[in-house]
């Protein structure tokens, strides 16, 4: 399936679009690029997450963002001589469109149209960062829970379902993998959800959407 932000292009430039970028897996465990890596290539999130964090002055881990489908991370490609200044880590098997800073210079000056492309996959992410701040800042870790367990579920056999880990998890809601824990035991009291072997069943999505919002 065509990205929207490719589809949206016109004929010509979709198709050259499409030429530019290519598809991969990226799997979990594995890192995409470091910090001091020169930022060489864009990325498009297909399908999957992928982590983006630095390390902090004790080496502990602090993540920045999560970027899910539908969404460019690596951007410093869009601009001359920069570093990424960040680990990308894949929380799962995440299927990946990457495309190299000279394809995307030259894809820019033979189809100015596709900038605007580009400002509107970056005006997302700006926003995906103000409300993140916005939800470590003035709620609390149920709700921002609540909130990443919608984002995450998938149909499963049994029901819509996350397969994400503890750990995952509290990076998506910005938390701990042990508050994590106990949040969804709470959620599992209260029969929201069901709890199983790498994975939880969304029972009821709903009260999930009334926590959340």
């Amino acid at each position: 399936m065509t990205p929207e932000f490719i589809a949206s292009l016109p004929p010509e430039a979709r198709a050259e679009a499409e030429r530019v970028f290519h598809s991969f897996t990226a799997r979990r465990g594995s890192y995409i690029y470091y910090p001091e890596d020169e930022a060489k290539t864009l990325y498009y999130v297909v399908d999957g997450w992928v982590r983006l964090f630095q390390l902090g002055p004790q080496e502990e881990e602090i993540t920045l963002t999560v970027v899910g489908a539908g969404e460019i991370f690596g951007e410093g490609a869009l601009l001359p001589s920069e570093s990424y200044g960040a680990f990308a880590e894949p929380l799962v098997d995440s299927e990946l469109l990457s495309a190299s800073r000279e394809d995307l210079q030259r894809l820019a000056s033979r189809f100015p149209e596709t900038q605007m492309a580009f400002v509107l996959l970056l005006s997302r992410r700006l926003r995906k960062a103000e409300e993140r701040l916005r939800d470590l800042r003035f709620k609390e870790v149920l709700p921002r829970l609540a909130k990443a367990l919608l984002s995450a579920m998938r149909p499963g056999e049994e029901g819509f379902e996350v397969t994400l880990s503890h750990q995952d998890l509290a990076h998506l809601a910005g938390s701990t993998r042990e508050t994590i824990t106990k949040v969804l035991g709470e959620l599992a009291m209260k029969d929201a959800i069901e709890l199983g072997y790498r994975r939880i069943l969304i029972l009821k999505p709903e009260v999930l959407r009334r926590v959340a919002f």
